[in-house]
């Protein structure tokens, strides 16, 4: 998965990330962790692997990231954000 590049787009003010779905006007904002997050979904990425890079960049437990992670991904495809493939 990764993030839509089609009628998005983002902007990060201060370490923290909106994003807007110019199609639906809708957007999520985001904390410096959903930052990073946002940024490695330029790539395709599992959900794993963003579990993978929040427990290393904020030395967090792997439970505490792989939920971080789903719940962040949650979040994306809820507002039509991601593509997967």
């Amino acid at each position: 998965m990764r993030l839509r590049e089609d009628g998005v787009t983002w902007q990060e003010i201060d370490g923290e990330l909106v994003i807007l779905d110019l199609d639906s006007s809708t957007y999520l904002t985001t904390n410096s962790s959903g930052a990073f997050t946002a940024k490695l979904l330029q790539e395709d990425r599992t959900t794993g692997d963003l579990a993978d890079a929040l427990a290393v960049e904020y030395d967090l437990p792997a439970d505490v990231a792989r939920r971080d992670a789903e719940a962040f991904v949650d979040a994306l495809r809820d507002r039509g954000l991601l593509v997967e493939e």
